[in-house]
């Protein structure tokens, strides 16, 4: 059974990242939501509880900024949206 759905809009100021960069750095804002200090610290807990992970990290063109640029950088931004699942595994292995 699906245990829970979150999903998270960030947006991501272009300076050269690359696109699985932004996509990390998405996945790192996720888990910083939920309290973790990384994706991957946020994934360790759910394993350890028995948990499957499954998920969609997908670009998003549309997002406004969430504060004004810095001063000499480009206004130009872009975003993911992460939506995790998780799954309580009922099988034992």
């Amino acid at each position: 059974m699906i245990e829970y759905v979150t999903s998270l809009a960030a947006d991501v100021p272009y300076r050269g990242l690359t696109t699985f960069a932004g996509r990390g750095f998405a996945l790192d804002q996720f888990a910083l939501s939920h309290g973790f200090h990384s994706f991957a610290e946020w994934a360790a807990s759910e394993f350890a509880k028995g948990h499957s992970i499954s998920g969609i990290v997908k670009s998003v063109d549309d997002l406004e900024p969430r504060a004004p640029p810095e001063p000499g950088m480009c206004a130009t931004t872009f975003g993911y949206e992460v939506s995790i699942f998780t799954v309580a595994m009922t099988d034992k292995f």
